[in-house]
């Protein structure tokens, strides 16, 4: 799973459920105090579900994306 670093406000969401990602891949770009922070994939797999979209607001620690 990937859960959000710190609280912000989701820009985009660059992968969708059933795709492959290698470790280290772009997932989600996060905005927060003003600079975009982008979350890569700390593990190789497919992804099984995206809790967030665009323009959501989201907490620290929050889940953003789940493995299969």
């Amino acid at each position: 799973e990937i859960k959000a670093p710190m609280p912000g406000l989701v820009i985009s969401v660059l992968k969708n459920v059933g795709d492959t990602v290698k470790e280290g891949e772009n997932v989600i770009i996060l905005e927060a105090m003003k600079m975009e922070n982008v979350i890569k994939s700390p593990i190789e797999g497919v992804i099984k579900s995206v809790a967030v979209s665009p323009s959501n607001t989201v907490e620290k620690n929050q889940i953003l994306v789940l493995f299969e």
